[in-house]
């Protein structure tokens, strides 16, 4: 069938405007034995303008369709009738080139579905999971059905309610004792912390955070590993300070997120309102709203002046959001959230993605949009072979 018609068709099938006649075609065309070929090119050529569009393809709504259309076992014509939306052009056809290939998967074919892919179905997205440890060394595992009083500390009452922590307590005398608590997410965990002076904070996975149990003294200081997004209360007496490894972050009062794994190549700090003080040894610099820094591996500090704000906030947003991304950077995200460890065979494929998928979404369906564009996967013993 000609590329052109092939696209008609489909455009035909997504905007529920496709005659008796032309579903007729479409689905014989599907039944055929040289339909693969095609299908592979327009998937690829929509992953290509994926790539080159400033805007990600998906929106949250085609994120849910296509997460759904990934993991579904039969595609119904009802689904696409059930999610319609106006998408744009290339989105509607990667979408049903999609669904037409998971329909071909499901019909009596000669050829097996991948063995990888039915295998690391079992494989769920990460939840709401942590575990806080008290300054007497006590530690109470937490998750997202947890709700109520669980410690108290002198006069702070620790408290749970959906997948957050709270620390409440009245206002502190000066000379209170400080007692120090850290809370940790595993591998496929989050949590959220309301801290004693009211500021929140968003762990990601596989992050830690060590805080006060009240906040006395000029300054309020908290240290970070891994990665968080913070809403700071201001209170200009009492600036807040957040400390990494050796870089510092000078708060007033502000939304701003930090991302500092040990396996990732920058500490980068990215500011959404108010204004943060970014130090690292005798570098130092103001960030504005939109303005990232980035902390390089030699320590020197680059500033990004336009920096993609909800890329670096996506995963708070519920979102696994990659722009021009390597397939090892991927991976590092794979593997927090997903809790399972990434092996790469052979010659790693040095093309980048651009793409989006819900969080809530389970492995099969981050790694066949990533098999779509050639990159094989494999389980072995609870890893996750890259070929």
């Amino acid at each position: 069938m000609d590329n052109n018609r092939l696209k008609y068709l489909l455009s035909q099938y997504t905007t529920r405007t496709a005659t008796s006649a032309e579903l007729e075609e479409l689905k014989t065309f599907l039944g055929s034995d040289d339909q693969d070929a095609q299908l592979e090119w327009m998937i690829e050529e929509a992953w290509v303008q994926s790539a080159e569009t400033d805007r990600p393809v998906f929106d949250t709504q085609s994120d849910t369709m296509l997460a759904r259309i990934l993991s579904a076992k039969v595609i119904k014509p009802s689904l696409a009738k059930t999610f319609y939306r106006s998408y744009r052009a290339a989105a509607a056809i990667l979408l049903l080139v999609l669904a037409g290939a998971t329909i071909l998967f499901t019909r009596q074919r000669k050829k097996p579905a991948p063995v990888a892919a039915a295998q690391h179905k079992v494989f769920q997205p990460g939840s709401d999971k942590a575990i806080l440890t008290l300054a007497n060394g006590q530690t109470i595992e937490l998750d997202s059905n947890m709700n109520g009083q669980i410690a108290q500390q002198g006069q702070v009452s620790l408290q749970t309610n959906a997948g957050r922590l709270i620390y409440k307590s009245p206002s502190a005398p000066a000379n209170a004792t400080v007692s120090w608590n850290t809370l940790r997410t595993p591998k496929g965990g989050q949590y959220s912390l309301v801290l004693p002076d009211g500021s929140r904070v968003w762990l990601n996975a596989a992050s830690s955070l060590q805080y006060p149990t009240t906040f006395t003294g000029p300054t309020r200081q908290v240290t970070l590993n891994g990665e968080a997004y913070f809403e700071i209360q201001p209170n200009a007496a009492q600036p807040f300070f957040v400390t990494t490894g050796e870089t510092a972050v000078a708060v007033l009062g502000t939304s701003f997120n930090i991302m500092a794994y040990n396996n990732e190549n920058n500490i980068k700090t990215t500011l959404l309102q108010g204004s943060v003080k970014v130090s690292r040894q005798s570098a130092h610099h103001l960030l504005k709203p939109g303005q990232q820094s980035l902390i390089n591996e030699n320590g020197t500090m680059e500033i990004i002046d336009h920096a993609d704000t909800d890329l670096a906030v996506a995963w708070k947003n519920g979102l696994i959001s990659f722009r021009s991304a390597d397939i090892r950077t991927i991976m590092r995200q794979v593997e927090r959230w997903y809790n399972i460890e990434v092996v790469f065979k052979g010659e790693v494929p040095t093309r980048t993605f651009t793409g989006d998928i819900p969080r809530t979404a389970d492995l099969s369906a981050l790694l066949r949009l990533l098999e779509i564009s050639k990159i094989h996967f494999k389980l072995e013993e609870e890893k996750l072979i890259v070929m």
